[in-house]
């Protein structure tokens, strides 16, 4: 159970924000999963630009797999709505790029969301947009929820265009800011935990699209920053015994972001990277942030979002599936992967993101504590293994799965990544327990578009080709990893 509606006195008040950041906020229902799994459950959350979808998901009484599921599922199509082709050849008339019809029509009630039971439930969660006609960033509770306030709450200035409810005009909050702690704090809240996946590197990059999100960014982090030296100065009177907002203990403030910049939205839209990805990604970023939770909440200053920028770097999917026995049960298992290399300036990274699905289960695990290793086998041949650990039916396991690679050639022609050898053990109080092992195969279908989909970007932004590619894939798997 994330959300609480009733508040033991003996424990801290929570807040769970979730921050905007587009259609890459699918990262945070990874977090949510890590979070749940933690026990962690929140007496208020509050939803954001992008973040608005999954709060209002979560206040239709939807559970995290519910979020998983319809994220994975969803057509990213959908949220490409453009308007009547003669409206732009009049562009000075233009409310905006796009409308908001499809999300109305398709991404809502794919997601589940209906506002008649968002206002029955009444869960203890707001939904913070700009009041464009106020010029403030308002938090609209589920009892005035109107289904134009969550469209005006994910409508891009520019891009989209402002809706209005009664006699007022809204939109995205992201000019003004993309988290609201500071509706956290009125209410009471002790400890706010927020969910963060804006960039924050140094490098500016050429572009129209890098710039306007640049400027995304710019206002993003500039007012986290603000409200930070707001719960600063808070803290300091409940200290001395001035509490305004009720709270008996100063604030925490507890920030799960991703420690590289998230790809940006056009590179879901052209598949290069999916939302499955970033669930995977989120969950294991979280489950690495909980492993050692700072004492007293983070550090509450310009450097707690920050990122290296990323560099050149090469992202790519394998999928493979098989039928593997469980626990005596013979079934379908998929297991999928994301490989990410980043060429940073001292060193290259890698990074792997996984999860597991079971048909005999019905779930779909992600992975965390993930290493990426390189061995060579009895004819000299280098063997690639990746570990993680999962959590499967409330237990932790480990899968060790291992997988040939031969040159960049072969994998653009489709010709690498064929199997991998999957081996899952249940940890038990000392030894390891087989409880699946076999061979799960990749199709060339899936081998193919793992080359011509991949997520190759050099460090000034643009985009690379065959030959780079090449050259990245040659520094993960034999040079530098």
């Amino acid at each position: 159970m994330l959300i609480q509606e009733s508040h033991n006195e003996t424990k801290a008040i929570k807040s769970l924000i979730l921050g905007g950041g587009g259609i890459r906020v699918a990262y945070q229902v990874g977090v949510l999963k890590a979070l749940e799994e933690e026990g962690l459950e929140f007496n208020h959350v509050d939803g954001t630009s992008g973040g608005i979808f999954n709060a209002a998901m979560l206040a239709s009484g939807q559970q995290v797999d519910d979020l998983r599921n319809n994220w994975i599922r969803l057509n990213l199509a959908h949220f490409v709505s453009p308007v009547r082709f003669w409206d732009y050849l009049t562009p000075w008339k233009l409310k905006g790029m796009g409308d908001t019809d499809a999300i109305r029509t398709k991404v809502l009630p794919h997601f589940q969301i209906r506002m008649d039971t968002i206002r029955e439930k009444g869960l203890p969660i707001t939904f913070s947009l700009c009041n464009y006609s106020k010029k403030v960033v308002q938090a609209i509770p589920t009892k005035d929820l109107h289904e134009n306030h969550l469209l005006a709450g994910i409508s891009l200035p520019i891009v989209m265009p402002a809706l209005k409810v009664s006699d007022e005009w809204f939109i995205d909050a992201v000019w003004i800011k993309d988290a609201h702690l500071m509706e956290a704090v009125r209410r009471g809240a002790e400890e706010i935990w927020v969910i963060w996946g804006i960039g924050n590197h140094s490098d500016y990059l050429s572009g129209a699209l890098n710039q306007y999100v640049h400027s995304i960014e710019m206002s993003a982090n500039g007012a986290l920053w603000e409200e930070f030296e707001q719960i600063k100065w808070i803290n300091k009177g409940i200290q001395r015994g001035e509490s305004e907002f009720g709270q008996q203990r100063p604030i925490e403030v507890h920030l799960i972001h991703p420690p590289l910049p998230l790809p940006l939205d056009p590179d879901l839209f052209f598949h290069k990277i999916t939302s499955r990805d970033l669930i995977n990604m989120g969950y294991q970023d979280a489950k690495k942030y909980l492993s050692d939770i700072p004492e007293a909440g983070a550090q509450l200053n310009e450097g707690l979002t920050s990122t290296p920028a990323i560099g050149n770097y090469l992202g790519f999917r394998l999928q493979f599936s098989g039928e593997l026995a469980w626990k005596e049960k013979v079934d379908r298992v998929t297991m999928y992967v994301f490989l990410r290399y980043a060429d940073l300036p001292e060193n290259g990274r890698m990074d792997v993101f996984t999860s597991l699905f079971i048909a005999h289960l019905d779930r779909e695990y992600s992975g965390f504590e993930t290493r990426f290793r390189r061995k060579t086998n009895a004819s000299g041949l280098f063997i690639y293994e990746i570990e993680t650990s999962m959590m499967i039916e409330n237990r932790v396991c480990l899968v060790v799965a291992r997988f040939r690679a031969n040159s960049p050639w072969h994998w653009m022609l489709g010709m690498d990544f064929k199997e991998l050898e999957l081996v899952l053990y249940l940890k038990g109080d000392v030894d390891l327990e087989i409880a699946m092992e076999g061979t799960l195969f990749q199709s060339f279908a899936s081998r193919i578009k793992g080359f011509w989909r991949a997520l190759a970007k050099k460090s000034d932004g643009a985009g690379g080709g065959i030959g780079f590619k090449f050259k990245m894939l040659k520094k993960m798997l034999y040079n530098e990893v």
